[in-house]
């Protein structure tokens, strides 16, 4: 599992630095990226990224299955809220001496966590209308 954790932060990391270099127009020195990779390390030890929940097959998946995605999803929704609230505390905390690494680590983040919860929760829908129909 350390492993697993530890390719998603190098992944999340890899993306990040692409992220921020496509929106700079120009790809990150290696100073940048040490930058980023602090800033991103600082926000992960201050807000909690939530764990995202496995959404079963709806056409395979038993009742009970079903019943403890939602009640993971609801959770996973729940966390999600309060990790976009600490972002939005860490953002206020570094007020107006916001560097752009740090506005754009911040943005990346924040979208990252609300198009995961829109996809969660979608595939959601999708697995409970195909078990709703067997």
């Amino acid at each position: 599992m350390a492993v697993k954790a530890s390719l998603t932060c190098c992944t999340f990391l890899v993306c990040l630095c692409a992220g921020i270099a496509a929106a700079q127009d120009d790809a990150p020195t290696p100073g940048q990226e040490a930058e980023i990779r602090g800033i991103a390390d600082g926000i992960n030890g201050t807000c909690a990224m939530p764990m995202r929940p496995v959404i079963p097959d709806g056409s395979t998946a038993s009742q009970q299955e079903m019943m403890t995605a939602q009640t993971a999803l609801k959770s996973y929704i729940d966390a999600g809220n309060a990790y976009l609230g600490c972002l939005q505390e860490v953002e206020t905390g570094w007020g107006a001496e916001a560097t752009i690494n740090q506005v754009a680590v911040l943005n990346y983040l924040y979208k990252g966590i609300v198009e995961d919860l829109q996809d969660r929760a979608e595939a959601f829908n999708t697995a409970l209308n195909v078990f709703r129909s067997r």
